[in-house]
């Protein structure tokens, strides 16, 4: 194994962070500043991705698609840097991908088919674009950058399509020599973020907000002594400050933390962006594009900086229950494994689950939850009492190591809420030692957030 590059850092840029000229701007001068060696991994512009998965999700005409490839086409060019005549090629490497997707939207249209490959390979659009783009910019400001696609850097995927895991190992042997090959010769890598390649050479997404897991498994391929991760907000917060106004900035968090409060909610980091770091112990910080200077959040291996165990408290708004009633349900063997594979198969994920002897239950998405339990009936067939449904759940995480070593914790999370006369149903403790999670109605949402912060951060 390569000792890690001291003084290489990966730098991931969000969407928002590279939706128009002026916060691309930013980012330029973000990455002008940074001295030391380092590779870009960038997102699609802000909604671009967005507007290809609903584009894709009917079938269209010639005419209309010719217009949303032009729509997508002026969008880029004017994200270009002045005047165009400075960039030829990067307008011709841009019309190319352009002409690509054309094909792609044609073939959709006339078969009025679209498969798991097809889709991966219409959405990764947006960050081919973003990356000719952004390396476009920082030619123009004397950096000698350019524009790589993560299939050509050797990012490999188990070939999961819309929801792959990179092959470490793999990537470790493909990615890191390309990338200290470009460091040496002065070049500063743009990567597209998202997206890898199958070892059957198919192009594999990594579900949304991706391009988080791309900087980390760059960073871990290429032993990178950092990874940021800029983005328009400040950092992890104690709560969300749509529900919670007073909440605060979170200095540091440990790797389990940031993961639990990432799958659980908190929309600043990729669920999976810590794993291929925390193997090798390389610190991710959380920076803000528009307030560069603040230090953001740092998740590392240590987070003990406030006295309070507790760090955050986050949520999960658009969550269902379901719970299969029957006597020796829990005990049956093998009960619970064909229902976790049942709808695994059906792409339904299960949020969490508890089991006991005459009941199992679990949390989907409120989207699944009637083609959950009528998978179940089928699966089942006449081994239960009754299925009940409840769609109008919400799912609450604290966070913080040591809430299962610390007494008392427990006692002052649920007693704060019971305090707002709020009722709590399924209840998580022990899985995890950093956090626990429970359902509450969805109603009664955003007086637990507030009872649970106001009891840990703003009493004194």
């Amino acid at each position: 194994m390569r000792e890690r590059a001291d003084i290489m850092k990966v730098m991931k840029f969000g969407g928002t962070c590279v939706g128009n000229s002026a916060m691309i701007s930013n980012v330029e001068e973000v990455i002008e500043k940074e001295k030391e060696e380092k590779v870009i991994a960038i997102s699609a512009v802000a909604g671009v991705t967005n507007q290809l998965i609903d584009f894709t999700s009917r079938f269209h005409k010639d005419e209309e698609i010719e217009a949303f490839v032009d729509e997508i086409r002026k969008e880029h060019m004017k994200l270009l840097p002045q005047p165009l005549s400075s960039c030829e090629k990067d307008q011709e490497a841009l019309e190319h991908r352009l002409q690509k997707l054309q094909t792609l939207l044609y073939g959709v249209s006339y078969t009025e088919e679209i498969t798991p490959r097809t889709k991966d390979l219409i959405v990764v659009t947006g960050e081919r674009l973003s990356a000719v783009i952004l390396a476009a910019r920082l030619k123009a400001r004397k950096i000698n950058a350019a524009a790589f696609n993560s299939e050509d850097i050797g990012i490999v995927t188990d070939g999961v399509h819309g929801n792959a895991t990179a092959d470490l190992a793999e990537c470790e042997k493909s990615v890191g020599p390309k990338i200290h090959t470009l460091l040496k010769a002065g070049v500063t890598p743009v990567v597209t973020g998202f997206f890898g390649i199958s070892k059957e050479g198919h192009v594999t997404t990594f579900g949304r907000s991706g391009t988080d897991y791309t900087a980390a498994v760059l960073a871990n391929s290429c032993n990178a002594s950092l990874v940021e991760i800029w983005k328009d907000v400040d950092g992890f917060m104690t709560a969300d400050p749509k529900m919670v106004p007073e909440a605060k900035q979170i200095d540091k968090l440990s790797y389990d933390e940031a993961a639990e409060l990432a799958y659980f909610g908190a929309q600043v980091l990729h669920p999976r962006g810590v794993f291929p770091v925390m193997r090798k112990k390389i610190p991710i910080a959380i920076k803000n594009v528009l307030k560069p200077d603040d230090p953001g959040t740092l998740i590392c291996s240590d987070s003990s900086t406030r006295k309070s165990v507790l760090k955050s408290v986050s949520y999960l708004k658009k969550i269902a229950t379901i719970k299969i009633f029957g006597t020796g349900a829990g005990y049956k063997e093998g009960f619970l494994a064909d229902v976790t594979k049942g709808l695994a198969d059906a792409g339904i994920n299960i949020y969490s689950a508890t089991t006991s002897q005459t009941c199992v239950a679990m949390l989907v998405e409120e989207g699944d939850v009637h083609r959950a339990k009528r998978i179940l009936e089928h699966l089942l067939g006449g081994y239960y009492e009754r299925i009940d449904v409840h769609e109008n759940s919400a799912l609450v995480c604290v966070v913080g190591s040591g809430l299962g070593t610390t007494r008392g914790i427990a006692a002052r999370v649920f007693n704060s809420v019971s305090n707002e006369d709020i009722n709590i149903d399924l209840i998580s403790a022990g899985a995890s030692p950093v956090a626990y999670h429970f359902t509450v109605d969805k109603k009664d949402l955003q007086k637990t957030i507030r009872a649970i912060h106001t009891e840990f951060f703003l009493k004194q």
